[in-house]
């Protein structure tokens, strides 16, 4: 089995939720970004985290890069990464694989 994320943060779950959302497809950073909503340098040390787990592996572009434009770097869930970012994100946002019907109090109770 792999490691576990040291730190469990709601950055991390939506970088994961953008995985498993994206399937078996590899996503560029620039792409993670936006599909997440989390800026640049908070994704990249995600990025940076969840590959020395090994939960997802990176590659360089073959390609060489436009002009202005710099190679991409792609990224993608490996199997044991999946099966624990689903893991994951059903013990911390349970509400994402199942709608609750109770309304959501403010302040304290009835």
């Amino acid at each position: 089995m792999t490691n576990e994320p040291t730190r469990i943060t709601a950055p991390l779950l939506d970088v994961l939720e953008t995985f498993l959302n994206a399937g078996t497809e590899e996503l560029h950073g620039w792409a993670i970004i936006k599909l997440s909503q989390r800026g640049g340098p908070t994704v990249y040390k995600i990025l940076e985290r969840l590959v020395a787990l090994g939960w997802i592996t990176a590659r360089w572009e073959d390609q060489p890069s436009e002009a202005n434009k710099p190679r991409r770097r792609y990224y993608r869930l490996t199997g044991e990464g999946a099966s624990s970012a689903r893991a994951l994100i059903a013990e911390r946002r349970p509400e994402r694989t199942h709608v609750s019907l109770r309304p959501v109090l403010g302040g304290g109770a009835l």
